[in-house]
């Protein structure tokens, strides 16, 4: 690897669809290779430069989350004049945001680009995009964090008091895990595509959530990339808020210099990380 080549942090989230599909890569493919462009504003969103990578851990989507501007107005020095000048630029590039997403399992890993593509915007702009580039078709997208397992449960710990407890998860796909199998099969076998719990404590009370193995399992399968938990508990005398996507898994490796496959071999540690946790217990 060149030596100047800078690393940046990645970040790695669930690709989570409410969608009617018989082949899962092709859809994902039907919508990121699509031509439309989502117009947000006075700025264009597209995906660009979609291609498959294959892996020993399955098929990955490599590609672009692309910011820019249909006409934009940069200066140029006009060194015959010596006067500073205007140059209108057709569709130029605000700002790109390398990812690679799993086909089986919905990971997706991408890197924000300081405030103008950041890690929310990425996440919310990237389904916004998805959802329009297939018109004419239900479909609901959504990207969850993956956090650092046991993270949460440290914060819920430190709580004098748990005062509210808000979960929402979707099913898996398609894997789960034993600690939180159950929910899971129970969601699938409803039929249902979305779920919401929220507790609230007795005035001056306190939700007894430690050692409750069904709201913890639930809270881990929120960790885990399929929804999102927020715990709201009073620490210091205070009232303090802890969730999911605090603490997000990230990895470092080189910027958009570097090949896709070759990024993505870098990423790969991390992604083997992840996947371990799906590996049943016997």
């Amino acid at each position: 690897m060149p030596p100047n080549i800078r690393d940046i942090t990645y970040y790695f989230g669930r690709l989570n669809l409410i969608a009617h599909y018989e082949n899962k890569r092709e859809f994902l493919l039907k919508a990121l290779k699509s031509n439309i462009i989502w117009k947000h504003k006075d700025t264009n969103w597209g995906f660009f430069d979609i291609e498959e990578i294959d892996s020993e851990h399955g098929s990955f989507i490599h590609g672009y989350l692309v910011k820019y501007s249909p006409n934009y107005n940069e200066e140029v020095a006009n060194p015959e004049t010596h006067n500073l000048e205007e140059q209108q630029i057709n569709n130029y590039v605000l700002a790109k945001s390398r990812f690679f997403l799993h086909i089986n399992s919905g990971l997706i890993t991408y890197h924000p680009v300081g405030v103008i593509i950041s890690k929310e915007t990425f996440r919310k702009n990237f389904c916004k995009l998805f959802e329009h580039s297939l018109e004419g078709m239900f479909v609901s997208a959504e990207i969850q964090s993956i956090d650092e397992e046991e993270k949460i449960f440290e914060a819920i710990k430190k709580f004098k008091k748990v005062l509210k407890l808000q979960i929402y998860l979707h099913p898996s796909n398609p894997n789960n895990r034993d600690i939180w199998k159950r929910t899971d099969d129970r969601l699938k076998k409803l039929g249902a595509s979305k779920y919401k719990e929220y507790y609230e404590a007795q005035e001056d009370g306190n939700l007894n959530i430690t050692d409750d193995e069904e709201i913890n399992s639930k809270i881990s399968m929120a960790d885990d990339g399929y929804g999102q938990a927020a715990v709201t508990g009073e620490m210091d005398g205070e009232k303090k808020t802890v969730k999911t996507g605090d603490n997000p898994v990230t990895a470092k490796a080189p910027g958009d210099n570097l090949k896709p496959a070759e990024a993505l071999e870098i990423l790969m540690a991390k992604i083997k990380e992840i996947f371990g946790r799906f590996k049943h217990e016997d």
